[in-house]
């Protein structure tokens, strides 16, 4: 059987000491997190030296491309691009990821492909992306906005992603 001790003083050298004492401190408010915004255009570097692809054993595959450009008020990041496509080459139901980083830290932005296309016959698509996380100075970091995949003529490869900040 415990036996729980309720709050009592103890004798330690001939001093007074309150054991199991909680002491009220003033706890500073928690600043806010800094407007993170995403702003601006990431190239893709579509070496295929530079690319790697993962195929699981169900079919899938993952493949990372290098991305670098200027984003808003984070000035130059890098990082890749990782999409996922099904056995058949068709887009799966898990969000595409753009892993970023900068000195200050990493971030994770989703989002789903194929958006609608902009125009007729266009090579651009618009998805909405989101910020799902961030490590260092984007631990509390959140952002909603828009994602435009821009792809060469023949529509074969992504060759940019602008982002678009809409939550500001």
């Amino acid at each position: 059987m415990t036996h729980v001790h309720s709050l009592r003083f103890e004798t330690l050298e001939a001093r007074q000491l309150l054991s199991m004492t909680h002491v009220a401190v003033a706890h500073a408010a928690r600043a806010a997190a800094p407007p993170f915004v995403l702003n601006g255009t990431l190239t893709l570097d579509n070496n295929p030296d530079a690319s790697s692809t993962i195929r699981n054993g169900e079919g899938f595959m993952t493949t990372s491309v290098p991305v670098a450009g200027q984003l808003g008020t984070l000035g130059q990041v890098h990082g890749i691009w990782e999409e996922t496509v099904g056995p058949h080459g068709d887009y799966v139901v898990a969000p595409d990821e753009l892993i970023l980083r900068d000195s200050k830290g990493s971030f994770v932005v989703a989002f789903t492909q194929p958006g609608h296309t902009k125009a007729p016959g266009g090579v651009s698509y618009e998805c909405a992306q989101v910020v799902l996380g961030g490590t260092g100075a984007y631990a509390r970091a959140s952002e909603r906005g828009s994602i435009e995949v821009t792809t060469n003529a023949a529509r074969t490869q992504v060759v940019s992603l602008t982002l678009q900040t809409r939550n500001t």
